[in-house]
């Protein structure tokens, strides 16, 4: 309860500060608020990026696995990893063809998968966790249920946030 209750109230600080300093011109991705000619800010982007290149290589073998243990594929040869490899590449080039504002991505990213990430996921694990081992319903199985819910609300406004004005 400490770690998620300390999780959430760092979250919502530096997502309130990042809105009174903009207001409602807050921009999704909120690095795109501050001047080009901000160094600091320019080194955060910098980080941005060398953060999403370093991570796609383990991103795409997760995504890639993740699929093919969705599919249940009856045996997995190379042939079908080859394929399914090409199949997501040829889809995440389309998609990088038509999606040219880095910020969009990472803002969208960020607010579905982080969030995910940091409140989703952990709920469902302990949730899931707890059932199996006979747990009953009590106060951690209810806070964990409302952190998953105010994950998946989050989630959704930082995704609509991001996604106001855009055109697709």
């Amino acid at each position: 309860a400490w770690s998620f209750g300390t999780t959430i109230l760092l979250y919502s600080v530096i997502a309130g500060a990042g809105f009174l300093t903009f207001g409602a011109a807050s921009n999704g991705y909120i690095l795109n608020n501050y001047a080009a000619s901000d160094f600091i800010m320019s080194l955060s982007r910098i980080a941005i990026a060398i953060s999403i290149t370093a991570s796609y290589p383990l991103l795409f073998v997760g995504t890639r696995d993740g699929l093919l243990d969705l599919l249940k594929p009856k045996e997995r040869s190379n042939g079908l990893l080859n394929k399914v490899t090409l199949g997501i590449l040829a889809v995440v080039t389309a998609m990088a063809a038509k999606l040219t504002d880095l910020g969009l991505v990472a803002s969208v990213g960020g607010a579905t998968f982080g969030t995910a990430l940091v409140f989703i996921y952990p709920c469902l694990m302990f949730l899931k966790h707890n059932a199996k081992n006979g747990g009953k319903g009590n106060k951690e199985t209810l806070l964990a249920k409302v952190i998953a819910t105010l994950g998946v609300i989050m989630g959704a406004i930082g995704t609509g946030m991001a996604l106001k004005g855009v055109d697709i």
